[in-house]
């Protein structure tokens, strides 16, 4: 007797349809929701501060065994980016990336260590010779800083100003990373221009820079460990597309 077999093949004609269970609708519909949310605070809209010449400032002071020094420089680099609702809630409140409910703005700052000059009188040159030298300036042209936390640390006044955070990020000193926490103020400017402004101590050896002890015209001088930085920076909402 012959069997007949049959043909469980789908009818090509007639697919056959998937059926979509609740649990699927609701994970379809998270997932749309949270894409656009994420377009939303990182996609095209997204507000980007630039460093503007001119009112930028950073200074590194330090002691040594004759008598303290300070280093200058007035150009630091960079950006700023973070949602549109910065510009608009001058109290930030409904800033999510400042209450660690999105990812922290975009911050990334760098100093030209050429630019940092000794603000000594006597043994100027020689002084910023041996500091590019300790900094290992040629094979690390740069202080580079990249943020990684910011969140709000009071209560914003209604007109803006000052807005302090904490902020945590990656500094880079001489080829050696590390992770800082700093408090930095902020400050809203005319012209959308803001104004960052903080001090941090930091010691030499943490980035593997030993204290450089010069030979100067007035002998040797030995320059302790810890050295202080201060900064002012100025960034002016970019108009570029």
């Amino acid at each position: 007797m012959t069997r007949t077999t049959r043909n469980l093949d789908p009818n090509p004609h007639f697919p056959v349809r998937t059926r979509t269970t609740p649990t699927t609708k609701l994970k379809l519909w998270l997932a749309f929701a949270l894409t656009v949310w994420v377009c939303d605070l990182f996609g095209a809209e997204t507000l980007r501060y630039v460093a503007k010449p001119g009112g930028a400032k950073v200074t590194i002071e330090g002691t040594s065994t004759v008598h303290d020094w300070i280093t200058e420089g007035k150009i630091i680099g960079g950006s700023f980016e973070v949602e549109p609702s910065f510009r608009t809630d001058l109290t930030l409140k409904s800033v999510q990336s400042l209450h660690g409910k999105a990812p922290p703005p975009n911050v990334e700052v760098f100093i030209p260590v050429t630019s940092l000059k000794s603000t000594v009188l006597a043994g100027r040159e020689k002084m910023d010779e041996v500091m590019r030298e300790a900094m290992r300036a040629t094979e690390n042209p740069r202080i580079t800083y990249k943020l990684t936390s910011m969140t709000l640390k009071d209560p914003v006044p209604e007109s803006g100003s000052p807005a302090k955070f904490n902020t945590k990020g990656q500094l880079q000193v001489a080829g050696v990373t590390n992770t800082i926490e700093m408090e930095v103020t902020m400050e809203r400017l005319e012209g959308d221009r803001l104004k960052f402004s903080g001090t941090k101590a930091l010691k030499m050896t943490d980035f593997k820079i030993a204290p450089p002890a010069p030979r100067l015209a007035m002998g040797f001088i030995k320059t302790g460990d810890e050295v202080t930085i201060r900064f002012e920076w100025i960034v002016g909402l970019s108009t570029a597309p």
